[in-house]
């Protein structure tokens, strides 16, 4: 009897566990970033390589280079994020800018955009994501 109810003790902790981790997925993302401001519309977008992005779908959040937006809808299809950051620099408090994107669940097109108080500075990025593979 003692067997059968550590065997269902490890059962139930795995099918927890399963459960929780398949609230965050983690991915592969490359596409390209471009300024939005006029002037640099002409401008040859830049290269985005493996950018990882984290959904975290218990949090409702989604993180991208550090910074954790919240999430503001799900659907079978489309994740949509967006909120205001502060970044810091060497101690040095940045003005407050806005990530606002969305994730196709089903072809991994990706679109971020990146707004800031300095209109010269607002860029968007056109990603194509995939499921990562872990390392460890």
């Amino acid at each position: 009897m003692r067997f059968a109810c550590a065997i269902l003790v490890i059962a139930l902790a795995q099918s927890a566990n399963a459960q929780q981790q398949g609230t965050t997925i983690t991915l592969a993302c490359n596409g390209t970033a471009k300024l939005t401001a006029t002037a640099a519309a002409d401008m040859k977008p830049d290269t985005v390589t493996n950018l990882g992005i984290i959904v975290d779908i218990a949090g409702r959040t989604v993180t991208v280079m550090d910074y954790v937006t919240p999430i503001r809808g799900i659907t079978a299809t489309n994740v949509s994020f967006s909120g205001q950051q502060s970044g810091v620099i060497s101690g040095v408090s940045l003005k407050p800018f806005t990530i606002s994107g969305s994730i196709d669940r089903v072809t991994g097109h990706t679109t971020i955009d990146w707004s800031y108080s300095n209109v010269g500075d607002n860029s968007a990025w056109e990603l194509t994501c995939r499921p990562a593979t872990r390392l460890f």
